[in-house]
């Protein structure tokens, strides 16, 4: 699924990325960022729709947008997710996702913004490059965030919700 996503994602971008192909093998496994698609993006290797840039981070319009006006921030140094990201720079993220969540909504005036992490290719990562998606949403636009039937026929068990609260706070 990554390689012919990434070929996707290569082909869709121009003619003379041939010399690129190659390269896009996505793996869960990727770490080098020097094989990254949004390292080569922040290089200037392949092109962006850049919206704004600092030291630490860069926004620019999704190649595959979801509806009009979808954007991904992501950080000019390669992390792979949330897992291997450093607090200072999620802290930053954090700041710049706001800034650009407000401006999509004011810009494109759906009605609400969709900010969207997956962690891991379970979740639907399908880039390993840390990267959020902010996706403008209206009324009746067939994109969700859904959850499964019977998801809140029922409350969890209090128990069941201290337990894993006491393993997260473990954790921390």
């Amino acid at each position: 699924m990554h390689e012919r996503r990434a070929k996707e994602i290569c082909y869709g971008l121009s003619d003379n990325l041939e010399p690129f192909i190659s390269v896009f093998h996505i793996s869960q496994d990727m770490t080098e960022s020097a094989d990254c698609i949004f390292c080569k993006i922040v290089k200037g290797e392949i092109p962006a729709s850049v919206i704004f840039e600092d030291d630490l981070c860069m926004a620019f319009m999704d190649i595959f947008p979801v509806n009009a006006g979808h954007c991904l921030l992501i950080p000019k140094a390669h992390y792979v997710n949330m897992f291997d990201v450093d607090l200072e720079t999620v802290a930053h993220l954090a700041k710049k996702l706001a800034v650009l969540t407000r401006s999509i909504n004011l810009a494109i005036g759906k009605g609400g913004v969709i900010n969207v992490v997956a962690n891991g290719e379970e979740a639907g990562q399908e880039v390993p490059h840390l990267h959020f998606h902010a996706i403008p949403r209206q009324s009746g636009d067939p994109f969700g965030f859904k959850f499964p039937p019977g998801y809140r026929d029922q409350m969890a068990p209090r128990e069941e919700l201290d337990q894993f609260a006491e393993r997260i706070r473990n954790a921390i």
